[in-house]
C-alpha cells in the first residue's frame, strides 16, 4: 500500500535535477530553536514552520521544528536529541488524540527524557470525530498555526 498526503498535492517547490532519495527512518530538522521542539509530519510540517516563525517574531519563543518524515521506522534518535536540547515537546498531527502517533512519541520521550523535560508533553490534534470532506470544515478541525502557537505559548509561559 502507498499512502499519499492529498493536502500536499498543490504544494510547489524545487525538484533537484539529479536523483533525489529521502531515506526512510531519517527525520529532518527543519528549523533549530532553543525553547521548544515541535514534531510534525506531512501537511502539518508547513503549519508547524509557520507557527515557529510567529512564535519567534511575535513572542520571542525559539522553536525547533522536526519533520518526522516516516513513522515506521521512526527516527527516535533525532527527535530525542532535539527534545533534549529544548526540554519541551509539542506534537502536531492531523489525527484524533486517541492512539495517534503523537501519543506513541510522547510515550517514548517520557520514558527516555522524563527528568530532562521542563514541562508536560503537549499534543495538538484534530477532535475525535470523523474528518470532514468539505474543505471549510476540514480546515476548521485541522491543527492550524494559530492553535500550535497557542499550545506552545501555554507550555512555555
Amino acid at each position: 500500500l502507498f499512502f499519499e498526503q492529498k493536502s500536499l498535492y498543490a504544494v510547489k517547490g524545487d525538484v533537484p535535477e539529479a536523483e533525489y532519495v529521502v531515506p526512510l527512518g531519517e527525520a529532518r530538522v527543519v528549523r533549530s530553536g532553543t525553547d521548544v521542539t515541535i514534531a510534525a509530519l506531512a501537511a502539518m510540517v508547513p503549519r508547524a514552520e509557520k507557527a515557529a516563525e510567529t512564535l519567534q517574531q511575535e513572542h520571542g519563543i525559539s522553536a525547533t521544528v522536526v519533520d518526522a518524515r516516516s513513522l515506521v521506522p521512526l527516527d527516535t534518535k533525532t527527535i530525542l536529541e532535539e527534545v533534549g536540547k529544548t526540554g519541551r515537546l509539542v506534537t502536531v498531527e492531523e489525527n484524533p488524540r486517541l492512539c495517534g502517533w503523537g501519543a506513541e512519541l510522547a510515550s517514548i520521550v517520557a520514558e527516555e527524557l522524563f527528568w530532562d523535560l521542563d514541562g508536560p508533553i503537549v499534543r495538538v490534534t484534530t477532535p475525535h470525530i470523523p474528518l470532514p470532506s468539505a474543505d471549510a470544515l476540514e480546515d476548521a478541525v485541522m491543527p492550524s498555526p494559530a492553535r500550535i502557537v497557542a499550545a506552545v505559548r501555554e507550555l512555555v509561559d
